[in-house]
């Protein structure tokens, strides 16, 4: 699960819902570091609210935020088409900081992207998961070459290097606070250290993770049910002991109401230590950190913390329309999150990725038009985005069974040999035992 900071989110819906200059030109710049301060989101400033005597820009491609969806979508982009002229915007002053999650990736979608062996944005190998039962029953379900735990203030400079050395202009400290249609494309008005300004865009990829606007100042419904918004905090926590190469997802009403609780290693006896919660089905008055204080008062009470972040994460389905003319939106920010683990780093860089090519063939065509680019949905939807509607009526469904019916899974999982134990196997002895599953399975996947 990742812990996104949350500067400025949209409204929250109700438990239930509602309905040119030359390209390439010299004065291209990468710097990741170059600014001194921090802006935060106007989330009151509407599309096309501008400021008197800005400087204007034109661009072909406009990416909206530097995150893994961003980054990665600016880089295929220039990779794809190095005659096109891109602006990656991050409002925070650098790439990759601070970091907003657990940092854990699975190996086979990183491998589509980067190479690990001997990176040093890698903290950790993974090796093995294991699942924690409300009760402290432990079950190993996975061996092998499970995934990596992430340095992120490593892992996303180093993206951006590759696309700045494609000619991406990358610019930090640099904020939306606006975007609007105008001809041929979109102008957005930009905050940045030295005064606003606007920007023209034949076409904006919109990558401003949970708490973007962007997509909502284009039309688009990016809204989240509250039930689906958890609520996250995360310490930095050393001096513990753990197995080094595995993840420990620990389960339970007790330990996080619509959530779990996580340790991911980052080092010798150190690890992300964290945990995600629904407010609504949380004890009154208790937050996430709340619940994460008990949580390290109960198993590592010897803990030495040091560092922590705080924020949310979306566990709703893709929002239902994700394009519109000369716009895309990817990541987070189109809640491209798996709604049962709360991952989402190789989405939005699968996101990001498909956004480019899609992108680069519009541009090419001349046709940036909301019917040409709901090719993008079509395939996100596919690829992952069905996967997700189903992930989230499962997650809604298995939130109604108590702390002792996972007691009993862990239970009957732990009576299947280690070797044996795939998840398939998981699942027939999940049904065979506890066969009030089996509505779930009917309902959902068949």
């Amino acid at each position: 699960m990742g812990v996104r900071r949350v500067r400025a989110l949209p409204p929250a819906l109700s438990a239930h819902g509602d309905p040119v200059a030359p390209r390439g030109s010299a004065d291209r710049r990468f710097n990741l570091h170059g600014v001194s301060e921090v802006h935060r989101t106007v989330p009151g400033r509407s599309a096309g609210d501008g400021a008197a005597g800005v400087t204007s820009r034109h661009c072909d491609v406009l990416v909206i935020g530097g995150g893994p969806a961003g980054l990665i979508a600016a880089r295929e982009v220039a990779s794809r088409d190095p005659g096109l002229d891109v602006l990656l915007i991050e409002r925070d002053r650098a790439i990759g900081s601070p970091v907003r999650c657990g940092e854990g990736v699975g190996s086979a979608g990183l491998a589509e992207f980067m190479d690990p062996a001997g990176a040093p944005w890698v903290s950790r190998r993974v090796t093995r998961v294991i699942f924690r039962a409300p009760g402290g029953l432990e079950v190993r379900v996975a061996d092998g070459d499970v995934g990596y735990i992430l340095d992120r203030a490593r892992f996303e400079p180093t993206i951006a290097a590759e696309a700045g050395g494609l000619g991406v202009d990358i610019q930090v400290g640099t904020e939306a606070t606006g975007i609007a249609r105008s001809p041929g494309g979109w102008t957005a008005t930009l905050r940045a250290r030295h005064g606003a300004r606007t920007v023209a865009a034949r076409l904006v990829i919109c990558a401003d993770g949970v708490e973007g606007m962007a997509g909502r100042w284009a039309g688009l419904d990016t809204r989240v049910p509250a039930r689906d918004m958890e609520s996250c905090a995360q310490y930095v926590v050393s001096a513990i002991d753990f197995d080094p190469e595995a993840i420990y997802l620990h389960f339970g009403h007790s330990i996080a109401p619509g959530g779990y609780a996580w340790v991911f290693p980052k080092g010798n006896a150190t690890a992300n230590v964290g945990l995600g919660i629904v407010a609504l089905h949380a004890e009154r008055g208790r937050t996430a950190r709340d619940y994460l204080d008990r949580y390290l008062a109960a198993y590592f009470p010897t803990g030495v913390t040091t560092g922590y972040t705080v924020g949310g994460v979306i566990v709703h389905p893709t929002i239902r329309q994700t394009v519109t003319d000369g716009l895309i939106v990817c990541g987070d920010a189109a809640h491209m999150i798996n709604p049962l683990s709360g991952g989402g780093i190789v989405n939005a860089m699968k996101a990001g990725r498909l956004a480019a090519h899609v992108a680069v063939d519009a541009l090419r065509a001349g046709d940036c038009s909301a019917p040409r680019l709901e090719r993008y949905h079509a395939e996100w939807m596919a690829m992952l985005g069905d996967d997700h509607v189903r992930f989230h009526k499962l997650k809604d469904t298995l939130a109604r069974f108590d702390d002792a019916f996972l007691d009993g899974l862990a239970r009957t999982v732990n009576e299947i040999p280690l070797a044996e134990r795939t998840l398939r196997r998981i699942f027939v002895a999940a049904l065979t035992r506890h066969p009030s599953l089996l509505p779930v399975v009917v309902k959902y996947f068949v």
